[in-house]
């Protein structure tokens, strides 16, 4: 199973819990994409651009659907914009987490978010952009709303059962 969801939504931090509460291996896509390139997120954008993020970004998302193990993957908050995604994230249930846009700024104005934007504005237009995709691929939104991340992971375990 997967969770998307824009940047500071909880995706980490839900999918870590819930993939505890379900037995399942975590699987964050930034964290492999890491690895895999021996670098931080910010220092591939600085080498390669986007471009190459989002390849290794495709790369690791493949490797994490193919795994023989169930798993919960925690998606990048673009990894819905390439179409070959969106139709790799089509053949297994995923999960839109969402939270308002002031609460998603607030959180991501950190140094190592290097599509943060650098206004209100921009970072608002670009989750306007990428709604429509987060919502394309996802079988369920799930509204964190203030919550903590343990409830959400409950609520997403509760859905995953009923599937």
């Amino acid at each position: 199973m997967a969770i998307v969801g824009y940047m500071g939504s909880g995706k980490t931090t839900v999918g870590r819990l819930l993939a505890r509460r379900t037995r399942r291996v975590f699987v964050d896509l930034d964290h492999e994409i890491s690895r895999e390139a021996g670098c931080s997120i910010p220092e591939i954008f600085a080498e390669g651009g986007e471009d190459r993020f989002r390849d290794l970004e495709r790369d690791a998302l493949i490797a994490a659907l193919d795994r023989p193990d169930p798993a919960v993957i925690s998606c990048g908050g673009g990894a819905v914009v390439r179409p070959e995604n969106r139709a790799a994230l089509s053949h297994t249930p995923t999960v839109f987490l969402t939270e308002p846009v002031d609460v998603l700024y607030a959180r991501t104005r950190g140094p190592d978010r290097p599509l943060k934007g650098d206004t209100r504005e921009d970072f608002a237009q670009r989750y306007a952009e990428r709604l429509p995709l987060y919502r394309e691929v996802s079988d369920v939104e799930v509204r964190a709303d203030g919550r903590g991340a343990a409830q959400v992971a409950e609520e997403v375990e509760r859905w995953l059962l009923t599937r």
